[in-house]
């Protein structure tokens, strides 16, 4: 059964957006860029990286300087078009093999430890940026002394995510989990516990809710460079099997393309070869979309920016590509593809979990399939549509728990912008969507999840779907 959302609900859904700036980005591209003034060419700037819209641009602050080798503490503003160095009242101690993450929720960069304040020495004090300065806070409790692990910020459930210590030993913390909301540090439990790892590639994936951690290196002999992928949702690791992935991901770096609703990651090495690679993942695969971009491709500073949709890269080490200096900053835009992915869990039937999968992508210009299998023979459901999969309405975030609504145990994975009704026929049926040919929808995303009303399922009303995130492309 097909389904054309009608005119009055798909204007909402298709251009609001639009008008309001979706991205159109060009091929596959690194350009280095040449701001006055560049931070010293002595610093090799193995540290954290992060935006801040209150302070107006990407925030870097601390690193390894070498030639003398010496650990900084200064606070540096990319803005766009040039770094300029920052005069904070209160400044954390030198640091390096440390991390930054923005907190959406509180309007404030978090950093927890790393080597400091000298060069080998670990710290496991936790600070804030506000956009203007540095305050040091005092959790109830906190990890042990850490540096070289991988960090990123939870936006649906308005916590840090941190994984990982140098040499990636379990016994020294390398396969914990701990989270932050601003309060305190706790130590998860999940039931699946990666390996344990130093600096895996990591990053909040806003489109699916989850946060994607990639490879990583063990140091007990013979030492053990991954190329798995993990995601976690809140409360548990999920190993995701993939046919392809990068070359190595040990101490690359990775961000997530809000414009174009995927994973980008860029250098590493891997037996001391050059990784000069870039690789995205879009919830089902990584794909190599280029070669070539910055020359110093470990430990650089890697963030995204909102404001022009493009990755930035500053600094790094070796081993790098003859030629380059290690004070070079690079922006990344990519083709936007489309493509879609499942994320989520969904709740039991009578005929069990319903299972919501993309059949084909949302190509601009083309008919967009979503498969529903699982369902009762004899059932309706409602297919719900939405712009967004982080609110559903303000101050209130998803995944809404719908157990107040009569629906025990489900949660809604999607903001209800637009629903229509279906009919499964043998427990199946495809939901297609007609999207209009029309350029400026590029990069828009869309959110799906199927409601199947069922009298005979464990909470006596409906089972609930996963949840799909698609976005809209060439």
């Amino acid at each position: 059964m097909s389904y054309a959302l009608p005119m009055r609900r798909a204007l909402p859904l298709f251009v609001t957006i639009a008008i309001a700036g979706a991205e159109t980005v060009a091929a596959q591209t690194w350009t280095l860029q040449t701001p006055p003034p560049y931070p010293t060419t002595l610093s090799r700037r193995t540290g954290g990286i992060a935006w801040h819209p209150a302070a107006g641009g990407v925030v870097m602050y601390g690193g390894l300087q070498s030639g003398p080798t010496l650990v900084l503490n200064d606070t540096w503003l990319w803005n766009g078009i040039a770094w300029t160095q920052l005069t904070p009242v209160t400044t954390p101690p030198p640091r390096w093999g440390h991390r930054m993450v923005y907190d959406s929720r509180r309007g404030r960069i978090v950093t927890f430890g790393g080597r400091s304040p000298t060069t080998t020495a670990t710290a496991n004090d936790t600070w804030e940026f506000d956009g203007q300065d540095w305050q040091r806070v005092f959790p109830t409790a906190s990890p042990t002394a850490r540096a070289f692990y991988s960090m990123a910020y939870d936006e649906r459930r308005g916590q840090v995510v941190m994984y990982g210590v140098q040499s990636g030993s379990a016994v020294a913390g390398g396969n914990q989990t701990w989270l932050y909301n601003g309060t305190t540090w706790t130590q998860a439990t999940p039931a699946t516990v990666p390996p344990g790892l130093e600096t895996p590639a990591m990053a909040y994936d806003k489109g699916r809710g989850v946060v994607v951690m990639f490879g990583g290196f063990n140091g007990t002999p013979p030492g053990t460079d991954y190329r798995t992928t993990y995601e976690w949702d809140g409360g548990n690791w999920t190993l995701k099997p993939t046919a392809n992935a990068p070359l190595t991901g040990y101490r690359t770096g990775m961000v997530y393309d809000e414009a174009r609703g995927r994973m980008v990651l860029y250098g590493g090495f891997a037996g001391g070869a050059v990784q000069q690679k870039t690789w995205e993942y879009d919830g089902n695969d990584w794909t190599q979309v280029g070669a070539g971009g910055p020359g110093r491709i470990s430990e650089g500073y890697m963030a995204y920016v909102p404001t022009t949709g493009q990755t930035v890269y500053f600094g790094g080490s070796g081993p790098a590509v003859a030629g380059t200096v290690n004070n070079e900053t690079w922006t990344y835009s990519g083709p936007t593809n489309a493509i879609a992915s499942k994320y989520g869990t969904g709740c039991a039937t009578s005929a069990g979990v319903p299972d919501f999968a993309p059949a084909t992508t949302p190509v601009l210009g083309s008919n967009y399939g979503l498969t529903l299998t699982g369902a009762p023979a004899a059932s309706i459901a409602v297919v719900v549509h939405g712009l967004d999969n982080l609110e559903f309405v303000s101050g209130t975030y998803l995944p809404f728990d719908l157990t107040p609504a009569g629906i025990a145990g489900c949660r809604l994975e999607v903001r209800p912008d637009v629903t229509a009704a279906e009919l499964p026929i043998g427990g199946t049926f495809t939901h297609v969507i007609t999207v209009p040919a029309n350029p400026a929808l590029t990069g828009l995303g869309l959110w799906s999840q199927a409601i199947v009303l069922d009298a005979a399922a464990p909470n006596g009303f409906a089972g609930i779907s996963n949840g799909v995130h698609g976005v809209l492309g060439s």
